[in-house]
């Protein structure tokens, strides 16, 4: 894999020194001078990471007392999602199954705008496409049935024209494209993730309000069956 760049590497290390705590809400960051030195790195490639940081939330700059600490709870996006996520590691505990009731709730107004904005025939075929294509795939491609259930939720997204919940489920999406463990054990039965597909499909033709609850309840039925398969995964790895 192609190393990142100098300014990603110190971006990635200060990022996760807050995230984890080592930097606390209201800390004051070392010099330019001394964080180029500890990173090896010029002061023009230091500013960059932390211009990014700053962007993020993470930092501001304070006039005579250089870069300080903010507190994520408060000033922190869903962007850092990700790198909050990539810290627990394949550990099934609060953040990542918070992670999971996040999608949930995105789903919960994915299908609303489905109920208020009813999709055309087109749309509904877009997404019976973008099914059919994950039937195809191997059980064991987990790459490949990722990609193809990241479609269907695009096709879905797409049928109901909201570029603000496309916005809202990319960080979460980018986790899952980037969590091995939580992959493996989403699409660890491929065929009951084609199952559901296929009843919301056919909720498609008709979506009423009233069936949201019961949809909504074999996503979190699912969510449950992942966060123990990584649980079960991670006691037999030790």
């Amino acid at each position: 894999p192609q190393r990142a760049s100098a300014n990603v590497l110190a971006e990635q290390q200060l990022r996760d020194s807050i995230l984890a705590g080592r930097l606390a809400p209201g800390a004051k960051l070392p010099t330019e001078r001394e964080l180029s030195t500890q990173f090896g790195i010029s002061r023009l490639t230091l500013r960059s990471a932390l211009a990014t940081l700053a962007a993020q939330g993470l930092l501001h700059v304070r006039q005579g007392s250089g870069y300080i600490v903010r507190d994520i709870r408060e000033t922190g996006g869903s962007d850092l999602l990700p790198a909050i996520v990539a810290r627990i590691g394949d550990v099934a505990g609060p953040e990542l199954a918070d992670l999971l009731r996040m999608r949930r709730y995105v789903a919960a107004a994915l299908l609303e705008a489905l109920v208020e904005r009813p999709p055309g025939k087109a749309a509904r075929a877009a997404v019976a496409d973008a099914i059919e294509t994950f039937a195809v795939i191997p059980p064991k491609d987990i790459d490949a049935l990722a990609h193809a259930d990241l479609a269907i939720v695009r096709a879905l997204l797409a049928a109901a024209n909201s570029l603000v919940l496309q916005v809202c489920l990319n960080p979460i999406v980018a986790v899952v494209q980037n969590n091995g463990a939580l992959r493996v054990a989403m699409y660890r039965e491929p065929a009951s993730n084609l199952a559901a597909w296929r009843g919301v499909h056919a909720w498609l033709v008709r979506p009423v309000a009233t069936a949201i609850p019961a949809l909504l309840a074999l996503l979190a039925q699912h969510d449950t069956r992942t966060l123990a398969a990584i649980s079960r995964r991670r006691k037999a790895t030790q």
